[in-house]
């Protein structure tokens, strides 16, 4: 058995991993982290947005290699990204090893990655992004 190390955002069930959005029912605009509260962008009432499970693909929008770290949760060196998803959303995720040379407009996919292990034996997993394809295979050679 898995369970999440952040269960609001996905659900460790799900392969290939989804992540939990919210979609409003007055504008179409897809929110990750979901909204709970109402729509960020048009304004419309919680009553509007709806639960969206979206695919955890996209394509690098940025990345940063972080060779120091003082947190607990991560050890040095990893690779953050920023990353615009098929369904919308720009996110910020950890990509699954770290990258010496990635290019903006890679796509990318997630993958599960097991963290830890929790008190009752489980492995504890998230979802974390890798390299799905070439540049020149994706079409965005220059």
């Amino acid at each position: 058995m898995t369970t999440a190390r952040q269960p609001g955002l996905y659900d460790p069930g799900e392969t290939p991993p989804q992540l939990r959005a919210s979609r409003c029912g007055a504008c179409e605009t897809v929110a990750f982290p979901a909204m709970t509260i109402g729509c960020e962008v048009c304004g419309a009432p919680a009553e509007r947005l709806a639960a969206s499970p979206i695919a955890a693909a996209g394509v690098l929008y940025s990345v940063a290699t972080v060779h120091l770290h003082h947190g607990k949760d991560i050890e040095a060196p990893f690779t953050m990204a920023e990353i615009e998803l098929d369904d919308g959303p720009l996110i910020r995720a950890t990509l699954r090893d770290v990258v010496d040379v990635a290019s903006i407009g890679q796509r990318v996919h997630a993958e599960w990655f097991t963290t830890g292990v929790d008190d009752d034996g489980n492995d504890v997993v998230e979802p974390r992004f890798v390299v799905s394809e070439s540049m020149e295979t994706a079409g965005t050679a220059s």
